[in-house]
């Protein structure tokens, strides 16, 4: 960059001679950067303008296609208080009967009231032991996911005990202030239902003490089948196999191949590492690491000193050995802190390999006999192997040794609990109270309905049954929703009408003829007010007279202005009592826009005959047809303007692609267009500056001269 000094000799200024000697070239930069502000407000534009058709498009004009968007159905039930009921389009038109036998039920117990030992109130922290008064005690818990046993150990506590029921499948709680359990299904119906009984005299004794026995039904039922059970009989055989999960040879050898591999895999990692010296083998390695690793702090054994606390006392361990640590400040005195460091990493480093060595040799050593080797190193497993036969079997065996003990157990304990007697009693708190699970019940038609809830959904009706009838029945009145059909024309014109609106006020904006984007200089001579008036006149005729913008809004109007044959008669908008006002008629940019003759809420036509209502309630197949066909021929023609091309992405209705080139090589011309104003500048205050130093030069010669002579 030339030195860019003032006329401080010749009095000229030169910054006003430079500026105006590159005046062209920063006024081709300036129109420039309008050119491309300009543009960026026009992708602005239209970018706001695309997404409002684009809006119609995928919204209202789609869905207008389908006539299932216009099959509404309405329902009505003679008393509510037994049911709601909605209608899909597929719902017969006409009066049906209902009666509701039963209400769903979701499977409730209420706790009895419990407190702990010498009386004391019961929190989560309580041990259960406390309440209980035994030790150990098992219980089952049936679900519509199975039977999961819980048991309960010494040292478990309520808050445990809840989270073990909650595990089985249960909605659970342990309420402090009340003293009591709260439990239940996740669903309602007969089989979503639980119950919970003993596994053995403890666990009888458990539920009791923890307030949530009861002989209901359920509980009874599960209690009786298993006094039933006899040793020897197919029933016993089934419930002692489904107390125990059955080792398989297939997962067993599995296993103990997948052990061998994972080990097997890690050692030849091992012994891949390029950290250790390959002179040696990795077995040659390891033990000559144990030998020399537990020497090599040895050298330091010098600075090592007795660990005191914080106010000086020996520390020892659990053992009552004093505990000792290394002096590094002595270390560190003596110069040789950095290869204890060194010795301790090296310590560290050795074991962690020794470490990985061992515990993988031995899981090799423990499982080879229970595998195949095959040619590559790996195991295969080998269901038939001797040693795996012979640890499933015993496995399975002492499997079901427990769990026959088990049964047995609760066999014994279940023939008391059959015999029990539900003494609950809603008066007495320490009592459980029990609701069963249950199905609800319908009859529609005289046909007859069951459900786990209170919802169904019947050939096009969806009922929700509210109480029951007994002797009473209600009817249900089903027929074609007119208002929801006219909502749906209403809703679909109104969205017409608001872009239609839209596009031409965009199309046929005044002109902004003289207006350019403003440079900073001018806007520094504006007020903000004006400059902001003056950037919207621009901005508001951007997209006027647009010839792409008026294809579109030519597309929309003639297709609205089309007719439809349904069935032998053609038909359009005006058939309906749906039209324009005309054009000498309509508010500015309103010409395109529809009205809809009687509708309360246009002002131009709400006095008129409601004729699109009256056909919807007496035709409304054809109603329905002519638009679905309409909206069609209109979401087509628009989609196919917005198909992707090498200048515009899909679902675009302009050139954003040429647009996003053309921004860009604005940039570029910019850039260039600002190197030549610098570079001019440059070049014209080197001449002044020359200029300068010349004129300096004279002077000071002149200035000698006259010393000279004077």
């Amino acid at each position: 960059m030339a030195i860019r000094l003032s006329g401080m000799v010749s009095g000229m200024d030169t910054e006003s001679l430079v500026s105006a000697l590159v005046s062209s070239y920063k006024l081709k930069k300036d129109n420039l950067v309008k050119a491309q502000t300009k543009l960026s407000w026009k992708q602005e534009k239209w970018k706001t303008m695309n997404t409002s058709i684009y809006g119609f498009y995928s919204g209202k004009l789609s869905s207008a296609r389908f006539s299932t968007s216009y099959n509404l159905k309405t329902s009505t039930v003679s008393n509510d208080k037994y049911a709601k009921v909605s209608a899909s389009s597929s719902a017969v038109s006409g009066t049906q009967r209902l009666k509701v036998n039963h209400l769903a039920a979701t499977g409730y117990l209420t706790g009895g009231k419990i407190t702990a030992t010498g009386k004391s109130k019961v929190t989560g922290s309580t041990k259960v032991s406390d309440i209980i008064g035994t030790k150990d005690g098992s219980i089952s818990v049936k679900t519509n996911s199975g039977i999961k046993s819980i048991d309960i150990t010494e040292d478990m506590n309520v808050s445990q005990f809840v989270a073990k029921l909650k595990e089985t499948g249960l909605n659970a709680n342990f309420d402090d202030n009340n003293g009591r359990f709260f439990i239940s299904a996740k669903e309602s119906g007969k089989d979503n239902d639980f119950s919970l009984t003993a596994n053995d005299a403890n666990g009888l004794n458990a539920l009791k003490a923890l307030g949530i026995y009861t002989v209901n039904d359920t509980d009874k039922a599960e209690y009786t089948r298993l006094a039933k059970l006899t040793e020897g009989t197919d029933a016993y055989n089934t419930e002692l196999e489904s107390m125990y999960t059955k080792a398989t040879a297939k997962d067993t050898a599995k296993n103990y191949a997948d052990k061998y591999n994972v080990a097997k895999d890690k050692l030849d990692a091992l012994a891949a590492d390029d950290t250790w010296d390959h002179s040696y083998t990795l077995d040659e390695y390891v033990a000559k690491l144990k030998t020399e690793t537990p020497d090599l702090l040895n050298a330091y054994d010098k600075y090592k000193k007795e660990k005191v606390d914080s106010e000086g006392n020996t520390v020892k361990d659990s053992d009552g050995n004093v505990v000792y640590e290394y002096d590094t400040e002595a270390m560190e005195k003596d110069g040789v802190k950095e290869e204890y460091e060194a010795a301790v990493k090296k310590k560290a480093s050795n074991e962690s390999l020794i470490k990985v060595y061992d515990d993988n040799s031995k899981v090799i050593e423990d499982t080879k006999d229970y595998v195949t080797i095959g040619d590559d190193g790996k195991a295969v497993a080998n269901e038939t192997n001797e040693k795996v036969v012979q640890e499933v079997s015993d496995t399975n065996a002492d499997r079901q040794a427990k769990a026959k003990t088990l049964l047995d157990s609760k066999i014994a304990m279940a023939k008391t609990a059959a015999n029990d007697k539900d003494k609950t009693d809603s008066s007495d708190t320490t009592k459980a109270v029990r609701i069963t699970g249950q199905d609800s019940e319908i009859v529609l038609n005289g046909a007859t309905f069951t459900n786990n809830t209170n919802n169904y959904s019947i050939n096009g009706l969806t009922i929700q049954a509210l109480n029951e009838t007994g002797t009473d029945e209600v009817t249900i009145t089903t027929d074609t929703d007119v208002d929801g059909i006219y909502d749906m024309i209403k809703g679909f014109l109104k969205d017409y009408n608001d872009l239609v609106k839209s596009v031409d006020v965009a199309y046929n904006a005044a002109s902004s003829k003289g207006y350019e984007p403003l440079t900073s200089d001018e806007k520094d001579a504006m007020s903000d007010d004006e400059v902001k008036k003056w950037e919207e006149k621009i901005k508001d005729s951007l997209l006027r007279k647009d010839s792409t913008l008026g294809s579109v809004l030519d597309t929309m109007k003639n297709d609205m202005g089309m007719s439809f044959k349904v069935g032998d008669k053609s038909y359009s908008l005006s058939s309906f009592g749906i039209s324009t006002l005309g054009y000498f008629s309509s508010p500015e940019n309103e010409t395109g826009v529809y009205h809809i003759d009687g509708n309360k809420d246009d002002t131009y036509t709400s006095a008129n005959t409601d004729k699109l209502k009256s056909m919807i309630a007496s035709d409304p197949d054809t109603v329905i047809t002519f638009f679905s066909q309409l909206a069609s021929q209109l979401y087509n023609d628009l989609g196919s303007r917005m198909t992707a091309s090498s200048t515009s992405s899909a679902y675009t209705i302009y050139n954003d692609k040429q647009m996003n080139t053309q921004y860009s090589e604005y940039n570029t011309k910019i850039s260039e267009a600002e190197d030549k104003v610098t570079t001019w500048e440059d070049y014209y205050y080197s001449k002044f500056s020359a200029m300068e130093s010349a004129l300096a030069k004279m002077n000071a010669q002149s200035s000698s001269l006259t010393g000279l002579f004077s």
